[in-house]
């Protein structure tokens, strides 16, 4: 039986009561899948010394006791304690509430009911959310593969040992990629087909120009896909590239391909069969198809439609990235990209002959 664990921050004895009541009717409703297990701090310091990791989610009160600000509190303290949990504000002074990435939703009281809410963290658990970053899922099993067979292993911690006395920044540096390319041998064993989102890293960490970084003009133009090497765009320090050019390649709308790709086909099953083709990226050899999302309408990039700019150039006219494709389609980008310029092809062979050879004419009647 999976549980939903849920934090509530509440000191007002008929409001837990409420909610008591909505768990009662939530778990009547889901015996057969999942129930709710919960419990409640009435205070700042209980909410404090209750909440972790293991919880689904939170539904705080703004205003606890004399605290006036007490929810808002809570919300940093969660924050700077780096547990990952979604926070759910029901206040009478939803407008006091700080707007924080932690808060998923804020209503007044009396707005929806409570079993509307543990609904929706119902839906956060089910993406597997709270377990992944919970510390309770496959990542935090990894870490501790990692942890204890790769970097205290006899013939590997001597030499992390020696690189640390040498220089302790750029070693630690040197072990989070070291781990992140062993999650990630560990995490390729999926075999499951990608979802559209996870060709993209959205909102970007950072707004440094990277290989497969989506930017658009100040005015907003178009997407265009930076395509230099990665090595071309280390920078050196002062802001400069080592290349002198960036290489940009445009993002067509899907619309007008689709409806060439399709134009004359009449029958769904061909029709089906065909975008299955252009979604494969095999409809032609130089326009790549990347998906549509909620925040990105898709398309496909035009290898013959690059554009090179100076770094100033490209700054001055270019905001910094919105999108950033992950690495591994970056990958296959670049490699169809670079077979696309790559190609050499052959002259034409006669070779009339050889085929009337090997399939030759019917004898003409006498």
């Amino acid at each position: 039986m999976k549980r939903l664990r849920v934090l509530l921050v509440e000191d007002s004895a008929d409001q837990q009561k409420i909610f008591h009541d909505s768990v009662d009717v939530f778990n009547d409703k889901n015996t057969d899948l999942l129930i709710v297990d919960y419990k409640v701090a009435p205070s700042f310091n209980d909410a404090i010394s209750i909440i972790d990791g293991s919880f689904d989610g939170a539904i705080l009160d703004l205003k606890l006791n004399e605290d006036e600000d007490g929810g808002n509190k809570i919300v940093s303290q969660i924050n700077a304690s780096c547990i990952r949990v979604p926070v759910i504000f029901v206040t009478g002074f939803p407008d006091l509430v700080n707007e924080h990435p932690l808060i998923v939703k804020k209503r007044a009281r009396g707005s929806e009911t409570y079993e509307n809410d543990i609904e929706l963290l119902r839906d956060f658990k089910n993406t597997g959310l709270t377990h992944i970053m919970g510390g309770r899922g496959v990542i935090e099993q990894n870490l501790n593969k990692v942890f204890l067979q790769n970097l205290l292993h006899p013939q590997m911690r001597n030499a992390w040992i020696k690189y640390g006395s040498i220089d302790s920044g750029r070693t630690e540096n040197a072990l989070l990629r070291y781990t992140l390319n062993h999650l990630m041998q560990l995490l390729d064993t999926d075999d499951d087909r990608f979802f559209p989102e996870e060709v993209y890293l959205y909102p970007p960490l950072s707004d440094g120009i990277r290989t497969g970084s989506m930017v658009n003009k100040k005015d907003g133009s178009p997407f265009f896909v930076v395509l230099n090497p990665a090595c071309d765009l280390v920078d050196r320090g002062n802001g400069a590239f080592k290349t002198d050019r960036i290489l940009l390649v445009e993002v067509e709308s899907g619309a007008a391909i689709l409806d060439v790709a399709l134009d004359g086909i009449k029958k769904r099953d061909k029709k089906q069969s065909c975008l299955k083709k252009v979604f494969g990226n095999n409809h032609t050899d130089y326009h790549h198809w990347i998906p549509q999302t909620s925040f990105f309408e898709g398309g496909f990039l035009n290898f013959r439609k690059l554009t090179t700019l100076s770094k100033q150039e490209f700054d001055e006219g270019f905001a910094p990235p919105k999108i950033q494709i992950s690495p591994s389609f970056v990958k296959d980008i670049v490699a169809r990209f670079s077979s696309y310029y790559a190609r050499q092809g052959q002259p034409d062979i006669e070779c009339d002959d050889i085929i009337n050879t090997l399939i030759p004419a019917p004898d003409k009647p006498q």
